[in-house]
């Protein structure tokens, strides 16, 4: 009898737990299914709004353009914008090239050559009194650009735009004729260049500086980018821009540079690093006025990509601003240097990752969820309850503060890789959308919960779709 009990006992336990695996599996199996039709439907709505996919379609459309520092930044990538600091700029004309300069452009940094070793890359420092800029030469050259120079403490600085105030004449007394903003550039016949000049002060004296051109692939994309936040950025830093009087037979220097001022002679490349000629021919301005440059040998740069997502919340919803996160990541670049044949020359230069963090712009999704960039993830409830509040999204009319952070997070194993986009999303859903996503970056024309954009791009408000031009293009 009490053998008979025991089992009884023990086939009774075996059903309980096999009673509770069962319900267990079938919540599990129901809420995978549930998950499932979820994302069906949103890419079948994702198809309707939008058209089908192209293949080859990339959702990492980050150029990530590096932003650059003499110190390490404190809790963010530097500022890009100007500062607020008073800067008085004095605009002139009629300052004259003659044409022993305009030859040693056309002789010795020849259009489409390499010309890298006439010249290495620089960064100055603000004087006490005042200094000036000129634009002399531009080269052939189809891309459009803006020169501007970024102050340590201030910010950011336009001088010049392509071709502006600028002409040349082919004979004594001649007619002025411009170079254009498209590939004609400066003719092989001109006798003389008139450019306009930009005298700079109320700098803080000391300051450190460099200069780089923002440049499109043409005017017409230049025309066309509304916010003007669609370019390459191209560094005397980082060898984008050389020091042309560096090397012995230098660029002489134009009659109308006051007597007593030192002058720097800068080349200029128009197109990113990969795919640049290093011609440095596109654009040579001067300076005087300034200290003599100085050879960089400890910088920061900083690159950053925004993700923003979808939450499945609703399977008709494409605003992606369930959550909106910047992560960026910043480098020390150390270059040393060793005498060759009396002259100072770049020995070895190196770059590391000294940091990586994100930070939560916005979080327009009313589930929980987890993100996790590399080795480091951050929990929606933990950091932000309660998950239902709609964040800065724009919600019910209000304004969205594209500044504003909602929380901030350490890559502590700096294992976030840019190119790779090694971020995921764990979604946990409740009520109709009962189950759990696990949401990956994209691959090439599939339909993305996911995309990568730059930073200057902005996140919708809450029910406006992303542009056709961000899935199309």
């Amino acid at each position: 009898m009490k053998t008979n009990l025991l089992k009884i006992v023990g086939l009774a336990i075996i059903a309980i737990a096999y009673s509770s695996c069962s319900k267990t599996d079938f919540i599990d199996e129901q809420n995978e299914a549930i998950a499932s039709q979820q994302r069906d439907d949103y890419v079948a709505n994702f198809i309707k709004k939008y058209g089908p996919v192209d293949p080859n379609k990339s959702w990492d459309m980050a150029s990530m353009q590096p932003d650059y520092s003499f110190t390490p930044a404190a809790d963010a990538a530097p500022a890009t914008t100007r500062g607020t600091r008073s800067v008085n700029v004095t605009k002139g004309t009629g300052f004259k090239v003659e044409q022993n300069v305009l030859a040693w452009c056309f002789n010795n940094i020849p259009a489409g050559k390499d010309n890298t070793n006439k010249g290495k890359s620089f960064y100055v420092t603000v004087p006490e009194n005042s200094f000036t800029i000129v634009p002399i030469f531009q080269g052939t050259a189809s891309y459009y650009w803006e020169l501007w120079m970024h102050v340590e403490g201030v910010g950011e600085i336009q001088v010049w735009k392509k071709g502006d105030n600028l002409g040349y004449r082919t004979a004594a007394g001649g007619a002025l004729s411009s170079p254009g903003t498209s590939n004609a550039g400066i003719a092989k016949a001109a006798y003389e260049v008139e450019a306009p000049t930009y005298t700079f002060s109320g700098l803080p004296q000391g300051a450190s500086m460099y200069y780089y051109l923002k440049s499109w692939n043409s005017v017409s994309a230049y025309n066309n980018d509304a916010d003007k936040t669609h370019y390459n950025k191209l560094t005397s830093l980082n060898q984008m821009m050389i020091s042309l009087n560096a090397t012995a037979g230098g660029c002489p220097v134009p009659a109308d540079v006051p007597a007593g001022y030192n002058v720097t002679i800068i080349g200029c490349e128009d197109n990113d690093k990969t795919n640049s000629d290093h011609d440095f021919e596109d654009l040579v301005f001067l300076s005087y006025g300034l200290p003599p440059s100085v050879d960089p040998e400890e910088y920061y740069s900083y690159i950053t990509k925004r993700y923003m997502l979808e939450d499945l919340g609703s399977t008709d919803d494409f605003d992606f601003n369930d959550i909106v996160v910047d992560v960026t990541q910043e480098s020390k670049t150390t270059i040393t240097y060793k005498l060759v044949n009396g002259v100072k020359t770049k020995d070895n230069e190196t770059t590391v990752v000294n940091r990586q963090w994100a930070e939560v712009r916005a979080a327009g999704g009313t589930l929980d969820f987890t993100i996790s960039i590399g080795s480091s993830s951050w929990n929606k409830k933990a950091r932000l309850s309660p998950v239902e509040t709609m964040r800065n999204t724009g919600w019910e009319g209000a304004t969205i503060n594209y500044d504003a952070v909602l929380d901030r997070f350490d890559i502590t194993n700096k294992d976030w890789k840019p190119a790779e986009n090694n971020i995921t999303v764990v979604v946990d859903g409740r009520g109709r959308n009962l189950g759990v996503q696990t949401i990956t970056f994209p691959k090439e024309g599939t339909i993305p919960m996911i995309i990568a954009v730059d930073k200057t791009e902005k996140w919708m408000v809450e029910r406006q779709s992303v542009p056709d031009s961000w899935i199309q293009n």
